[in-house]
């Protein structure tokens, strides 16, 4: 289920902690929205290339942007960061995966780290000037770099601590992490042509676009030399002519599919035309009727699907979304069901379907819920939707340590100190000593009492 979660964090907050009142000010926030399917089909296309990257598939997390602007960036460690547009503006599997295979070459190549160094050694005047003029969202340059956005330098010689010096040194970071994308496509046997296609892509974007650029700071794009660079590695590679399979590109054709019906309802149905029977098509126009408030006419063309596809998870995770949403809980939390049979990983689904049996008003349902919740913590533990849907479930279970716990990790998610201290009091007092749940919330009064206080 594609969710939208409104972040209260400004792009600038990820590398930037010495300066953070005055970016909140200025920084852009995230709209992230959270999707099993999505993240898993992203997963599925860069485990290989995590893994001969040196890095941890389990470690990297996914997190999407809605944002229509063709951009991917890393930020916070081992977080790629990747706009709703360009997953929907890739055509082809590779292509996306040549993006994100230069943003791993970032993760690889320790350019967090480095950055950081680098913004030391800046003024507090010249990182508001960057923040300001948008060079720091137009690379990801504070994040670590971005495919979707050029960066520039100026033709003068660097003065160490100069801003011209930090956007040189931003450069050669988008040159390591292209080569790196090169090696890491080669090392798994795929076409580095894919990302040239797409940066083709952008430099046309960019020359609509460049009368609104600050030509300060964007005199010299490097979309061209970067061109240049893939097309001369898809010259002389011996993947250069390897397709993508025909797994890849169903789940890249029901990934956009999916988005665009999501965020563009009215484009999905010109798009996906009632004749098209592929099965992203009718997909797709699914959930664009679901969007549109055609629930019936959406119901018809997703049961459609199922009679064909019956074990498809995501089909019945979106089936109970639709019904959820429309007031028809007990349905809903069928079609959940059957999806968390089917996924049984999956997390974010777990909290879902917890959403709904708690709607139904029932203890039996109260205690499937929380049991759920309970499994989805180990890998949504971040979530504030998850702890509040636990403090629910276990006051309705009239269990009020498990409440009041949940409830002190709802303050923390929210940044309110005072709740989260008595809150977690509240639960130490509560619950059995000892336990691994008393324990945790010593760990939340514990790191409570050891944050600095504001001022």
């Amino acid at each position: 289920m594609l969710r939208r979660i409104i972040t209260l964090i400004s792009l600038a907050l990820f590398a930037l902690a010495p300066f953070r009142a005055a970016s909140a000010q200025q920084g852009q926030r995230l709209n992230l929205v959270r999707d099993a399917e999505i993240e898993d089909t992203i997963r599925t296309f860069l485990t290989p290339i995590w893994r001969v990257a040196g890095l941890d598939p389990e470690a990297v997390q996914i997190m999407i942007v809605q944002d229509n602007s063709l951009n991917a960036f890393v930020a916070g460690g081992q977080r790629i960061f990747i706009n709703t547009g360009l997953l929907m503006r890739t055509e082809t599997p590779n292509q996306l995966i040549g993006v994100l295979a230069h943003e791993t070459g970032h993760i690889a190549g320790g350019h967090l780290a480095r950055q950081q160094e680098e913004l030391r050694k800046l003024s507090t005047m010249q990182i508001l000037e960057m923040l300001l003029g948008g060079a720091a969202i137009a690379g990801g340059a504070m994040g670590g770099g971005g495919i979707g956005r050029s960066q520039t330098g100026t033709g003068s010689t660097p003065v160490a601590g100069s801003l011209y010096s930090y956007l040189q040194y931003s450069q050669a970071q988008e040159a390591s992490a292209d080569q790196a994308a090169i090696t890491y496509l080669e090392r798994t046997h795929q076409s580095p042509k894919g990302t040239e296609q797409f940066l083709r892509v952008l430099e046309q974007q960019e020359r609509m676009m460049i009368g609104r650029r600050d030509p300060y700071l964007t005199d010299h794009p490097l979309t061209p030399d970067r061109i240049a660079t893939f097309h001369e590695a898809a010259a002389r590679s011996p993947y250069a002519n390897v397709g993508d399979s025909p797994r890849f590109i169903e789940l890249h054709q029901r990934m956009v599919a999916k988005l665009l019906g999501f965020t563009a309802p009215s484009i999905a149905l010109q798009r996906y035309r009632e004749g098209d029977r592929s099965v992203a098509a009718r997909y797709g126009r699914a959930i664009a009727l679901y969007r549109t408030g055609a629930l019936g006419s959406a119901l018809l063309t997703l049961d459609g699907l199922l009679k064909e596809y019956p074990n498809d998870p995501y089909f019945h995770e979106l089936r109970g979304q639709m019904l959820f949403e429309n007031g028809h809980v007990a349905e809903a939390v069928t079609s959940y069901r059957r999806a968390v049979q089917l996924l049984p990983g999956a997390g974010i689904v777990k909290v879902d379907f917890a959403r709904a049996l708690l709607e139904t008003n029932s203890t039996a349902n109260d205690q499937e819920a929380v049991r759920n919740l309970e499994i989805a913590r180990q890998t949504e533990a971040d979530s504030f939707e998850l702890w509040r849907l636990m403090s629910v479930g276990y006051a309705r279970l009239n269990n009020p340590g498990m409440t009041s716990l949940a409830r002190a990790e709802m303050a923390v998610l929210r940044g309110d100190r005072p709740e989260a201290q008595a809150m977690a009091a509240s639960a130490i007092r509560q619950l059995q000593a000892g336990t691994p749940a008393w324990q945790r919330a010593q760990d939340i009064k514990a790191y409570i009492d050891s944050r600095p206080r504001k001022n």
